[in-house]
């Protein structure tokens, strides 16, 4: 009767467990009443392990792999306890992340491990500096490596990504895009009637598509509207499309040590010496970038765009052109009702075919040095003075870059590749992959430097692209926001900017 109550007990407990991560009461993973083991709160954002282990009615779509991969994990060190921090809006943007992650320090209960987009919140001083760790000798424990950095591509090491302004590598990568961030979905069918024999390479191809696809009877281009659904600067067409091509123009001003890549220290400093300003040294370039964000709004999307059904327009046919992130790539081959080919494209830049200041598109075979799309974080706050989690933390991450642990999660994901060699992918990607991809330089267009501004750029814009400010107010507005960014950013990082060029 005894081992009956005891089996009993341990079943009431997982349900109890169970009942209280659905409700999102707390994190939770494993036994939670074992004092003696290192409680680790793990962060994955988009790639924690749902509660359930199979599909049900009411969620229908599990990712297990890293709850698999924790477990494994657990088993081998057996002092570690995985606790999952549920409680994070993945999906909120980064105003609301970051108070997110605020609230949870100052309540002593931030995740040791967390993902914020790499550097994104580095004006902060919340992530602990990495280098030592990585370029440890003997720090990879699994053979093959004598460094835990030398596992991963060497590329990643030099991106913004990874690395603060103060060239700190402050994040690890895990996964990165398969060759772009995003992409746009097309419908065959509508491509073939409207008359568009090859997929658009350029921003000048792609505008002249939508065209003609309108003229067809089409959608021509339906937005993201997961989150995008207002007017915003910062979104998928800057990022893709205009900040690679209109930064890479002026790569030779902005690169002022000259070693092939623009952080972001340098980036605030052109900001401030005026090479971003559309009153400034390349103000031409400038507005013409600017111009080509609002006609997207003005003339590309529909009156009325973010309250239209795309999904369903979508699935019935009518929509030419769909603008995604490749993650959407499962889902898509596994739909039962959209009744017509498609294909994805890569995000067309914005080339000479189109502005007087812009160079020819090069491109790749393949993808060309994708960027990060899930990089973790050791979160100051949540291990100093606590050597014990610190380690933990460093043993947790190791594991799980082991190219077998990010192969699985690779092809449960479907949609990435591996950040690290020797890894595994989905064969869903295989015909995307196989695309020419840009040769994207090493730069970017500021959009406002911390969240602060980036929001003020983006209600700013808004306001231009609705006709409520004219060019000139928008030009000064923007500028001003740059500039204020700009110099919150070198603040905040203890950037010391008394030597530079500034305007008046």
């Amino acid at each position: 009767m005894s081992c009956g109550i005891a089996t009993l007990k341990k079943i009431v407990t997982a349900l109890l467990a169970a009942a209280v991560v659905a409700l999102g009461l707390i994190p939770y993973f494993g036994n939670a009443g074992n004092t003696d083991r290192i409680r680790l709160v793990v962060d994955m954002h988009g790639y924690m392990p749902s509660t359930s282990r199979t599909p049900t009615a009411e969620d229908p779509e599990v990712f297990n792999s890293t709850y698999y991969i924790a477990e494994a994990f657990m088993d081998e060190n057996p002092d570690v306890e995985i606790v999952w921090a549920r409680t994070k809006p993945v999906g909120g943007m980064d105003a609301e992340v970051a108070q997110w992650m605020t609230t949870q320090i100052a309540g002593g209960t931030v995740p040791a491990i967390a993902f914020s987009w790499g550097t994104r919140y580095q004006d902060r001083n919340w992530y602990l500096p990495l280098d030592e760790y990585l370029d440890e000798e003997g720090s990879w424990p699994y053979g093959g490596y004598d460094t835990w950095r030398k596992v991963f591509r060497d590329y990643l090491w030099k991106s913004g990504a990874t690395k603060d302004a103060l060239d700190r590598t402050v994040a690890v990568p895990i996964t990165v895009f398969p060759g772009a961030s995003t992409g746009y979905f097309y419908n065959k069918r509508a491509f073939a009637r409207a008359g568009i024999d090859q997929v658009p390479v350029t921003w000048g191809q792609f505008v002249t598509a939508a065209k003609k696809l309108e003229e067809n009877g089409y959608v021509g281009v339906a937005p993201w509207l997961y989150f995008d659904t207002t007017t915003t600067f910062d979104a998928w067409v800057f990022q893709s499309v205009m900040s690679p091509s209109y930064s890479g123009a002026i790569f030779d001003r902005l690169d002022y040590d000259g070693n092939g890549t623009v952080t972001v220290a340098e980036q605030a400093r052109a900001t401030l010496e005026g090479e971003f300003s559309p009153n400034g040294v390349n103000s031409a370039l400038a507005r013409e970038m600017y111009g080509n964000l609002k006609y997207y709004y003005k003339e590309m999307l529909k009156t009325g765009w973010a309250s239209i059904d795309y999904n369903s327009q979508w699935l019935n046919g009518t929509v030419g052109i769909r603008e995604e992130g490749l993650w959407a790539l499962p889902n898509e081959n596994s739909n039962v009702v959209r009744d017509f080919d498609y294909g994805v494209f890569v995000a067309p830049l914005v080339s000479s075919d189109t502005s007087e200041y812009l160079k020819e598109t090069e491109f790749s075979d393949g993808p060309f040095e994708p960027g990060a799309d899930l990089s973790l974080n050791i979160m100051k706050a949540a291990v100093e003075g606590k050597p014990e989690v610190l380690n933990a933390a460093l043993r947790f991450l190791k594991y799980l870059t082991k190219p077998e642990n990010i192969s699985l999660i690779c092809v449960e994901n479907g949609g990435v590749l591996g950040a690290v060699k020797g890894t595994s992918h989905s064969n869903l990607i295989d015909e995307f992959i196989k695309n020419k991809f840009p040769i994207l330089p090493k730069c970017s267009w500021p959009a406002g430097f911390t969240d602060e501004y980036g929001d003020r750029l983006n209600r700013t814009f808004e306001r231009w692209v609705n006709g409520a400010i004219s060019d000139e107010a928008f030009y000064s507005e923007a500028d001003s926001i740059q500039s204020a960014g700009a110099r919150s950013f070198l603040g905040n990082m203890n950037i010391d900017y008394s030597g530079w060029d500034i305007r008046a």
